[in-house]
């Protein structure tokens, strides 16, 4: 086992960086628009004097990007899936490393839950369904 110190924003960054990885590795490339770094470029770009975003402008270039990610990803699949549509997490196409990333992320999450005094039963956190080989050599421990 490895053993590895991370502050909480650093985990949450890993986390971030995981679910981002396990879901362009099934075809979801329309959250790569989702990434700080487009959000705040558009943001800052499209900002007047006043601090006002041009909204209109904002989601024309954001449904823009939208269809040629999806162009993007039906070429590299060779399939032409509906722009919402994706292989999921458990299809067999999907690279093995996919579910691997989102065994860790569920591991995380689940972490973060249980240290929420306000956690609900009722959220995707709450549980964890790790589905890979050795997903229950996993382990996260927070010391928040």
């Amino acid at each position: 086992m490895t053993t590895l110190h991370l502050t909480e924003d650093q985990l949450q960054l890993v986390q971030q960086a995981l679910d981002l990885y396990s879901r362009v590795g099934i075809g979801q490339f329309d959250h790569i628009k989702y990434h700080p770094t487009f959000v705040n470029h558009l943001s800052n770009k499209l900002t007047d004097g006043n601090g006002r975003i041009d909204f209109n402008q904002y989601h024309q270039i954001r449904d823009k990007a939208d269809e040629k990610l999806m162009e993007a990803r039906n070429i590299l699949i060779q399939e032409d899936l509906h722009p919402n549509a994706s292989w999921g997490i458990f299809n067999e196409k999907g690279d093995e490393s996919c579910r691997v990333a989102h065994d860790i992320l569920q591991v995380i999450r689940h972490e973060f839950w249980k240290a929420n005094p306000n956690r609900s039963e009722l959220t995707v956190d709450a549980g964890i369904n790790l589905q890979t080989e050795d997903g229950d050599k996993i382990m996260c421990k927070l010391s928040i």
